[in-house]
Parts: C-alpha cells; structure tokens; sequence
C-alpha cells in the first residue's frame, strides 16, 4: 500500500510503499477515505517535539473509511460498514479499558504515534477501536471527531460537567478549542467566551457560537477581563496550556466552578489563593483524550443538528502533498481549522 512515512530523524514525510502484514483474527482492515492533520502531527513531523514508538512511522490518528476486510474472531463489523476509528490506543484489558475509560489506561497512547495511522491507503486495527459512521456524515467531518471534536467533547460534557445556561470561558481557539466552543454551544451553554490571542481563531470561533471573543494581548489579566465582561465563570476549559492565565482567570470563576486544563504548557502552574478555591469550592481537573462515549454521543449530536462540523474541514488534499499541509496548518495559512487528506485522490 501507499503510506507517508516518517523516517527515523527524519523532519519530512515520504511516500513509500508498504506491505500489509496478515490481519490478526481480532482486526478489520479499513480503506481509508479520510484522515485529520493535527497539531501534534506537526510537533511530530516537523519540529520531533513529540515521538513515536516504532519505525517507520506512519503518522494520522483522525481516520475514517470503509470496512474492507474483517478477521474471523471479529463480530461487530462486515465489509462495507463505514467507521470512525477511535485516536486513542490502549491495552484493552485493565480496569479502566474494561469500564470504558480507555484514556485512563496506563499505557494509552496514540494511533499513528502507537501503531500505524491514517496517512495512508489502509489501516489494520483490532476492532474495539472503530465505530460504526452513519451515512448521512460524510467521511471528513466522520474522520475528525476522533481527536478535533471528541478530545473538546470529554473535556466540556465528562470533566466541566456543563450545564444548560452555565458561563462558559474556552481559552485557546486552535482545532480543539474551537470545537469546545461548539460542543458549549450544542450543549447548552448560556454564554460562551473565546479567548485567543490570534484574531483569526476568534473569527472562528464567532463562527461556531462565541458570544463574545477576548484578544489577548501582552500583559493581559485573562482573568480581570473575564470577570469585568462575564460578572463570573462557571467553566473555564484550556486548550492553551499557558498556566500564567489560568493562574490569574481562577479569581473569574464563580462558585462551584469547574476548571478544566487540556493543553499541554511547558509553565508550571502556581495558584496561591487555597482559601479561595476551598471556600468558593473551585474545581481543577485535568482532561486528555476522550473515551468510548464521545464519538456515539457525537454522532447523535450531529445526527440531531445540534452540531455541525462543515465548518472545520478547510480543505481535501492527496496524501503526496501531506507535508505542504502540515507547514500550511502550522503557519496557518487561511486561518485553516483541519486539513483532510484522501489518499484515494
């Protein structure tokens, strides 16, 4: 098959051609229709700030595509099925693996970081990872709710535990903030807040259902200006990573209010208020990834119109111009929100 490899060392991928090894009794062969670029892609292609564990690599962890082949000990899936395969990798036994909690697993991981992804013709996969994708979704807007939409999603419905009419503070509008915008709006939110410090994701994010954006700019108080234009934050979700805001934006909250980290910053984060965040009962919690709930709640949400992903997809590629479209992401070149490539063009 044809795939984009990362060599080892390498900061570029290339097309080469790979052999399939034969499908174990628990996988589904899958030809893949379309496949996200992500952020972490370019912290992995392009800058090696992130690393896999096999070689060689090939890189896509937002897949969708069609069912080709089916091992014997499989039961949920037939040829033809159209699937979203889930981003997460993990070792499907443990505790949490067995509850459904797969991103608590201690050897989670990340499809094509992990094993081999989606930049390419096909991808073998054990079956517990896919979903089943309904018709009426296309292949595009299927492929990025495996990590764009699902990641937001776990953050804002299972750790912000989001109510209808709560303020809602999404700080960092890149690809995932910008569906936690969405997914605020899909479930209720009263008033959402974008904070970025790019005017082009902002605009984004007006586009998915901000009511009101905040440009950073330097030596802002986040949270000072949250307080003064929201008069109190129920949840605050970060996609940013840049602890210095929420370190200060922990004063914007209102009672009972749920702090939710999911970028990944290089800051250490330092909130010296306790007795604030003990009398006004202020939780911080972490989100990464998503579990075996999201994509299915997703689909009915979309199913529902409640969400719509058009939006996202700012462009289809071939998978020999996947390193031009991973400097275009990083550069952001027409303010993209998710690239997509179909190694079938």
């Amino acid at each position: 098959m044809k795939a984009a490899v990362l060599p080892q060392g390498s900061r570029s991928l290339e097309i080469q051609e790979l052999d399939l090894p034969p499908l174990l009794p628990n996988q589904v062969k899958i030809k893949v229709k379309a496949c996200g670029i992500c952020g972490s892609d370019i912290h992995l292609v392009l800058h090696g700030k992130m690393k896999a564990s096999y070689t060689p690599c090939v890189p896509g962890h937002e897949t969708s595509g069609v069912v080709e082949e089916v091992g014997e000990q499989t039961t949920k899936f037939k040829k033809g099925d159209r699937v979203v395969v889930s981003a997460g990798t993990s070792c499907g036994k443990c505790k949490h693996c067995l509850a459904g909690r797969e991103n608590l697993c201690e050897e989670i991981g990340v499809l094509g970081f992990n094993q081999r992804g989606g930049f390419a013709e096909y991808l073998q996969i054990e079956e517990r990872y896919l979903h089943h994708l309904p018709e009426g979704i296309p292949f595009t807007e299927g492929a990025i709710l495996a990590d764009a939409v699902s990641t937001p999603y776990h953050a804002v419905k299972y750790q912000g535990e989001i109510k209808p009419g709560d303020t809602v503070a999404i700080i960092g509008c890149g690809g995932l903030g910008i569906h936690g915008v969405a997914i605020a709006k899909a479930l209720g939110a009263g008033r959402i807040f974008a904070v970025d410090i790019d005017s082009g994701s902002l605009e984004n994010a007006k586009a998915y259902g901000a009511d009101e954006l905040i440009l950073v700019e330097k030596n802002m108080q986040v949270g000072k200006v949250l307080k003064e234009k929201s008069g109190g934050i129920d949840l605050l979700c970060d996609f940013s990573g840049y602890m210095p805001n929420i370190e200060n934006s922990v004063r914007a909250m209102n009672r009972g209010g749920r702090i939710v980290l999911v970028g990944i910053g290089r800051n250490k984060l330092e909130i010296p208020m306790p007795f604030f965040l003990i009398e006004r009962q202020i939780r911080i919690t972490g989100s990464y990834g998503s579990d075996r709930r999201a994509i299915p709640e997703l689909i009915q949400l979309y199913q529902d119109k409640k969400l719509s992903l058009t939006k996202s997809i700012s462009g289809i590629h071939k998978l020999e111009d996947t390193n031009e479209y991973l400097h275009a992401l990083e550069e952001k070149k027409g303010n993209p929100i998710r690239f997509i490539i179909n190694p079938e063009l």
